[in-house]
């Protein structure tokens, strides 16, 4: 093994592979061949590819003369996520204005506005930096204002409202 053992432990599984069957000089057809597998697949894994087949993960730890090593860990929580800039936050909430361009400036000018939208239309992830970017009061502000819709200012009442969320929830 190289002097990169720990640079190549910490790197995407597709990279080792590709670290370890260089460092042995081998081509892909020859490993994917040690490994009972195809070049294709291998490429693909050495590409970034994610799907993959734990039994052929194996066959490619044998091959190369590693161990593979596949666990599940809790989860760990570092801290709060990051805010994000105004820019950022108008890249991701763009989607949402088809009617009308988002624009960076809009993000400070007309927050009711741009929460209510993502309140009605936007994903998990959407949601979640809008919060990061304006706090709680600011969602639970334009979730009460008389232009959303019933449903929409009902369910975000219970998720604002509830015991949890101030303890779950990251403050701006």
């Amino acid at each position: 093994m190289s002097d990169n053992t720990e640079v190549i432990e910490q790197a995407p599984i597709g990279f080792q592979i590709r670290a370890l069957r260089k460092e042995r000089g081998w081509s892909l057809a020859e490993l994917a061949q040690r490994a009972g597998t195809s070049a294709p697949t291998l490429h693909r894994y050495e590409s970034g590819w994610e799907r993959f087949e734990l039994s052929t993960l194996r066959r490619l730890a044998a091959a190369l003369g590693v161990r593979l090593n596949v666990s599940l860990e809790p989860a760990r929580k570092e801290g709060p996520e990051l805010k994000p800039s105004k820019g950022q936050l108008a890249r991701l909430l763009r989607p949402l204005f088809w009617d009308r361009s988002l624009e960076t400036q809009d993000i400070d000018e007309y927050p009711h506005w741009v929460l209510r939208r993502v309140l009605m239309f936007g994903d998990r992830e959407q949601v979640e930096s809008s919060r990061r970017f304006y706090g709680n009061d600011a969602v639970r502000k334009a979730a009460a204002h008389r232009e959303t819709d019933g449903r929409t200012r009902n369910y975000w009442n219970l998720i604002l409202n509830s015991p949890s969320d101030d303890s779950q929830s990251p403050q701006p």
